[in-house]
């Protein structure tokens, strides 16, 4: 009779768990259970094996995962309808699960009676009449008994001691909590908050509770309401309310309300996060004045045109030497493309179209040439295009530099032409320092704009050398006559630098030194061309200064941004792990206790054992669990308290192991070394410590386990090393940070935080050592001060 029932596998990791729904399956008289494993590999070979018509399938396991596993067993057994089992409740993971070939996916929080009840309809069989405790069982039925009322009572008593006793432990992790949290009613109203809160709204906590958190946003309950709303008739699973803390001095903060649902999606209460953003928003006003303040150095500027062009072309900005230049105001020309600089032919031929190209291709394009006003005269330009592009990479546009530069290119013109012109313009001349050197260097001409840079009349200066106008480490390097031969050989020499005036002040200078020569060819000397760029230099160098801030500013802002999305992912993925980690232990608590109590009489002693060994298991994993949360929370807040005294190793490991091979027997582990080593320690800390070391060698290598005792000078140590294949090169420099580890979902990623921070705070520290020729696995390192 029992070979015709529909055969079914289970696979999950939790031993407690497949002896519980084994359990179950059998008592409900309808299927029968034909294998059992811990993985996905091992779900892939009994699918192979047996070709069962149900197949119940963890998601969260070692080696290979459900999903993962999923094609195979459907590969190799295709009639076989796989049903996911998962502690897991997020939306999305039953779509992705039925896109994978899953026939179904159940919730481990499922009461065991709707799981037999949900494989029934995932066999499509026909609905099961309801019928009372007191009737007949079907034909061939085992008979099921009711349960021992006081036994039921009894462990309903003792599952409500251990459960009242987990919410309290939690109850102190919110507490003691750094971030600000509360739990708020659907309307707003505070049901619960914890200290980090109290400290942020500076009130103290106990009297949150009952107020409306509106009364805490200095007037800005709107907000409150509004992303209430979206939370609760929107749907939104996550809103966030930036808004003032009502009397703390312009203080703001960042809320984040997330809506806690049932299982129809409705929204039961809302749990809200607070952070305190002030610094962050006076980092961004900084930024933001510092960006008005280069923006008006670049309107003030009137002996350049600075202003932006739009990836097209069109002028975006336009400052006061632009409109100097150009002759247009802002309103004028801002929209209209830039071609309406250019001469007809020059715009015609798509000359300006071709600069933006070589901008964009080489970064920059400069260039001299003639330009129109708005009245239609034309200017010989100086022109700079730069391609200018956002922190992402995207191209926004132009930056275009001109300079109006036809009065020096006259001036060239006019000393090429005419040496009796030259003079007339050299003296008129006031913005430029223009004279001759013979072909030694001493001045043997001075203009007006000579003198009123230099502050030298003609009478003094002429017949100097021109040296006179260095400073004097430059006269000691012979720069100047450096100067005079580099023009020589090459024409001219253009350089700018600092000069001396008569008073000994200084100046920075534009130097343009050309040799000329005579009709024949004869060498007559050099012409000399100094322009006094002391404020242009200096508006550039407050032009870059002020660059330069606003590239620094916006270093330290992506660096908080990245700082808070790793604090934003760490505790999403926190919150994730441990009620995963929570949820497999209570559920076998809670299934257990409930087997128990309606079952008793109908378990054999074999089973009632297996059942009440998975009980203690999980409470120890609960308690293992806690343990490592709260110490991980005291270190958090530096509350973490030792009792420091001689301990010696040996002892502290043999607990460790006796402990370990209580829960896994058939772990081989092998002590060697000094085990008479006294530390100075907290035994109970120091325990811990040995606990997640050797935790994390059975969950994440493989036997056999070696432990090695010694002492180095006036440190201890204790190097435990497994046969597994070592931690992962890109998990490795992460290794002992909060919430990290080697794979998605197993574990909580604080165990070996704990233990490099419970280690440092002894004074010692905990390392990974990586793999070597003695040590292919690598190994874990503690060390701690000899007492």
């Amino acid at each position: 009779m029992e070979n015709s029932l529909p055969a079914v596998v289970l696979i999950d990791d939790s031993s407690e768990v497949r002896a519980l729904i084994r359990t179950h399956l059998k008592l409900s008289g309808h299927f029968r259970v034909v294998g059992e494993g811990a993985d996905g590999t091992e779900a892939i070979g009994l699918a192979h094996q047996h070709r069962p018509e149900l197949l119940l399938l963890d998601l969260s396991m070692p080696t290979m995962d459900g999903l993962h596993a999923l094609p195979g067993v459907l590969a190799v057994s295709p009639t076989t309808k796989v049903v996911v089992f998962t502690g897991f409740e997020e939306s999305g993971l039953d779509r992705e699960a039925r896109h994978m070939g899953a026939a179904a996916l159940i919730e481990k929080s499922s009461s065991l009676d709707d799981v037999v009840q949900q494989l029934l309809r995932v066999l499509e069989a026909p609905a099961e009449p309801e019928v009372p405790r007191d009737a007949a069982e079907p034909a061939g039925a085992e008979p099921v008994l009711g349960p021992d009322p006081h036994l039921a009572e009894l462990a309903e008593v003792q599952e409500r001691r251990v459960l009242d006793e987990h919410l309290e432990r939690f109850r102190e992790v919110f507490d003691e909590a750094a971030i600000g949290m509360a739990t708020l009613t659907l309307t707003g109203g505070i049901v619960r908050a914890n200290r980090a809160l109290g400290h942020l709204v500076g009130r103290r906590y106990e009297e949150l509770v009952g107020m409306d958190y509106a009364t805490l946003m200095a007037g800005h309950g709107d907000l409150l309401d509004e992303g209430l709303r979206h939370a609760n008739a929107l749907g939104k699973d996550l809103v966030q309310v930036e808004h003032p803390i009502s009397g703390d001095g312009g203080r703001r903060a960042l809320a984040t309300l997330a809506p806690v649902r049932d299982s129809s999606g409705q929204a039961l209460y809302i749990f809200l996060q607070l952070r305190d953003i002030t610094e962050q928003r006076a980092a961004e006003e900084e930024l933001r004045r510092s960006e008005e303040r280069f923006r008006l150095i670049v309107e003030v500027v009137e002996d350049y045109a600075i202003f932006m062009l739009d990836p097209k072309g069109h002028v975006v900005s336009w400052n006061a030497g632009a409109q100097r230049t150009s002759g247009y105001r802002a309103e004028e020309i801002i929209g209209r493309h830039f071609r309406t600089f250019y001469p007809a032919e020059v715009e015609e031929s798509g000359h300006p179209e071709r600069e933006l190209e070589m901008a964009m291709r080489d970064g920059h394009y400069a260039e001299e040439g003639w330009r129109v006003r708005k009245d239609g005269s034309q200017f010989w330009a100086d022109v700079l295009i730069t391609a200018v592009f956002d922190d992402a990479g995207n191209h926004v546009g132009f930056s275009k530099v001109t300079r109006d530069v036809t009065p020096g290119r006259e001036a060239e013109e006019a000393l090429r032409q005419s040496e009796e012109r030259f003079r007339l313009l050299v003296d008129a001349v006031r913005d430029y320092a223009i004279f001759m050197l013979d072909p030694e260097g001493h001045v043997v001409s001075w203009n007006a704009g000579a003198e009123r840079a230099k502050g030298y009349t003609a009478d003094e200066i002429i017949g100097q050398h021109f040296r006179v106008f260095y400073p004097q480490d430059q006269i000691g390097a012979r720069h100047p006559e450096h100067e005079l031969e580099t023009a020589l050989r090459e024409g001219q020499y253009a350089e700018e630098g600092w000069r001396i005036r008569k008073d000994g002040s200084r100046f920075w200078a534009d130097v343009v030194i050309t040799a000329v020569f005579n009709d024949i060819g004869t060498h007559l000397g050099f012409a000399k061309i100094t322009r006094d760029t002391t404020d242009r230099r200096r508006v550039q160098q407050e032009r870059e200064q002020a660059s330069d801030a606003l590239s620094d500013t916006n270093d330290v802002l992506q660096s908080l941004n990245m700082r808070l999305r790793h604090a934003a992912a760490d505790q999403s993925q926190f919150l994730a792990v441990t009620a995963h980690e929570l949820r497999t232990p209570v559920a076998v608590l809670g299934g257990s206790a409930d087997t128990l109590a309606r079952h008793w009489q109908d378990l054999t002693e074999s089973d009632r054992l297996t059942l009440l060994d998975g009980m203690t298991s999980s409470a120890d994993r609960l308690r293992r669990l806690l343990a490592d949360l709260l110490t991980a929370s005291r270190l958090d807040a530096n509350s973490l308290r030792l009792e420091i005294e001689p301990t010696p190793l040996g002892p502290i490991i043999r607990n460790a192991v006796s402990s370990l091979r209580s829960k896994h027997g058939d772990v081989e582990v092998e002590v060697t070394g000094q085990e008479d080593v006294e530390v100075l320690a907290d035994p109970s800390r120091l325990s811990q410590v040995a606990d997640n070391l050797l935790d994390n060698a059975v969950h994440h290598g493989r036997a056999p386990i070696m432990i090695d005792i010694g002492a180095t000078g006036n440190v201890g140590r204790i190097r435990i090393a497994d046969s597994g294949t070592g931690v992962r090169p890109d998990v490795r420099s992460r290794l002992f940070q909060r919430f990290a580890t080697g794979d998605e979902v197993s574990g909580t990623g604080l165990g070996l935080f704990i233990v490099r921070e419970l280690a440092r705070a002894h004074g010692g520290d905990a390392v990974y050592e990586e793999p070597g020729q003695d040590s292919p696995a690598g190994a874990f390192v503690l060390t701690i001060p000899v007492a």
